[in-house]
């Protein structure tokens, strides 16, 4: 374990060590461990200067680049708090935030600029990867700024619990929240999780997913404070994510199973060298038997499974190399506790914590857990139960070894003739349909049984789906009244800017005129 206390020892203690490693590479401006030091010196120094105070927020409204990660060490140095914006949110969406999160400076990317409202006070700076910068009227453009300003390292950062980020969940319902994660808590997740893959200096790090996330974030700080190198993706196609990661020999590599399975099945992906790498980690779903063999035998590599939130730095529970074996149950479960957090389950009503293998509501606590919601104490109060377990909204089950297995949300969860029935567990059958590209089943009304599942379901190109026969597929595999009662096709599954499905939109047409939402 390291001894430091602040963010801001990460590329400092790099600097001194490794000055001309690359940190950096791939796509988007490449700088080693040296110059993103000295860069992020000028950029805090330039935040100091332009009077931003202790815990003053700054916002990042930009694709992944390089000027990122000089603005996040830049804030650990001037003791202010990073913003990440998810670039695909609108102009409402993001003035929303950039209400509630009240920054007093902004990094943008320019073909975004025009998302800040006009009335936004306090440094506004803007960059471009494709050249020179458009500069508008109020913004200056990041590179002639930072040039004006100081080069030292203002040596004004905060430590333990002092806050760092503010990261807004996506959800599904209502406006985003502000996750708080205090400077302690992104130090800890460095050490815990970097320790279970063998980061090192060596190490060179594929993340192809956008910064504003956890998992994307949280992984490249663990590979910068190692000493080693992140591969950036500015855009992401399975051509330049297969060309970045056999170029730059990539030794760690973040995935989720629908690109594993790509990458195994596309006979160009296949045949490629990946001999460096030695480590394959996914989320976001469970992995099948043929993709876990596939992917061993193309990667060569070991697997893991990483499960966590936005409100967990993305670190709770993993499944290890060892679980990931021909015939092993436990493929379908989200692993054990990382070393120094706690998992239990909950009942949701009650609190109380629930027998193995019952289902309830996964809940976590340690080092990584947020505080709070910024300015939400009500939903922070919420959201835990006494003794600091933070309930995840997750519904599982652990075994008598403390695998958890997940469920489903809590709030998709159906109640059909008194029978509890889990979305996700219907839909994994409806997925194995030879036709079906994507599924989400939802609680729609029943006279009879208070509400009943129904598919709303989208096509493979050139398929067609037949309802009748879909349920019938479904009774192969499920008990009946787990089975939809009725399937929609439709062309495409609303989603947020996020990605995820937003169910309350499918359900709305069915529940209008009810009183409530579901049976």
């Amino acid at each position: 374990m390291t001894t430091r206390t602040t963010l801001a020892d990460i590329v400092r203690d790099t600097a001194k060590a490794t000055p001309d490693a690359p940190a950096i590479v791939g796509e988007g401006r490449s700088v080693t461990h040296g110059e993103l030091s000295a860069r992020s010196d000028a950029l805090a120094a330039g935040l100091v200067a332009s009077g931003l105070q202790v815990g003053d927020r700054v916002a990042y409204l930009a694709r992944n680049a390089t000027e990122y990660w000089e603005l996040f060490f830049a804030a650990a140095k001037a003791g202010v708090v990073i913003v990440p914006l998810n670039f695909r949110l609108s102009a409402d969406e993001v003035a929303w935030i950039l209400g509630d999160a009240e920054p007093a400076a902004i990094l943008a990317e320019d073909h975004l600029a025009h998302l800040v409202p006009d009335d936004f006070a306090g440094p506004r700076l803007v960059f471009s990867q494709d050249g020179e910068p458009q500069v508008g009227a109020g913004w200056q453009a990041y590179e002639a700024w930072l040039a004006q300003m100081p080069t030292a390292d203002p040596h004004r950062e905060v430590t333990g619990d002092g806050l760092f980020c503010l990261m807004y969940s996506s959800g599904t319902t209502g406006r985003p929240k502000g996750v708080t994660t205090t400077v302690a808590g992104f130090l800890w997740a460095v050490e815990a999780f970097g320790a279970q893959f063998d980061v090192s200096p060596s190490s060179v790090s594929l993340v192809p997913t956008p910064y504003y996330h956890i998992a994307a974030g949280g992984w490249s700080l663990i590979a910068l404070a190692a000493g080693g190198r992140i591969v950036q993706f500015t855009e992401v196609t399975p051509q330049n994510m297969l060309g970045l990661m056999v170029g730059h020999r990539a030794t760690h590599v973040i995935m989720v199973p629908t690109v594993m399975q790509l990458f195994i099945t596309n006979p160009q992906a296949a045949a490629a060298d990946y001999s460096s790498v030695e480590w394959v980690v996914y989320g976001g779903s469970p992995i099948s038997e043929t993709v876990m063999v596939g992917a061993k035998e193309v990667f060569g590599a070991e697997l893991a499974q990483s499960y966590g939130l936005t409100e967990t730095i993305g670190v709770t529970t993993i499944l290890g190399a060892d679980d990931h074996v021909v015939g092993s149950g436990r493929l379908r479960s989200a692993g054990r506790a990382v070393p120094g957090v706690e998992v239990a389950i909950f009942d949701p009503e009650t609190g109380q914590e629930c027998p193995t293998g019952e289902v309830g509501e996964v809940v976590t606590r340690g080092p990584g857990v947020t505080k709070e919601y910024w300015r939400r104490p009500e939903e922070t109060a919420a959201s835990f139960w006494p003794g600091g377990w933070f309930r995840t909204g997750d519904a599982g089950y652990a075994d008598e070894d403390g695998y958890v297995f997940l469920k489903d949300r809590i709030k998709d969860l159906l109640m059909s003739g008194g029978e509890n029935i889990y979305p996700a567990e219907v839909e994994n059958a409806i997925m194995a349909h030879p036709a079906v590209q994507e599924v989400a089943v939802i609680g729609v009304p029943s006279e009879r049984w208070g509400e009943t599942p129904h598919a709303v379901v989208v096509a493979k190109q050139g398929e067609t789906i037949d309802g009748d026969e879909l349920i019938a597929f479904t009774r192969e595999r499920l008990a009946h009244y787990k089975c939809p009662t009725s399937v929609e096709v439709i062309d495409a599954l609303p989603r947020n800017p996020s990605g995820k499905i937003l169910k309350r939109e499918l359900r709305a047409p069915w529940w209008a005129g009810h009183e409530r939402s579901i049976g």
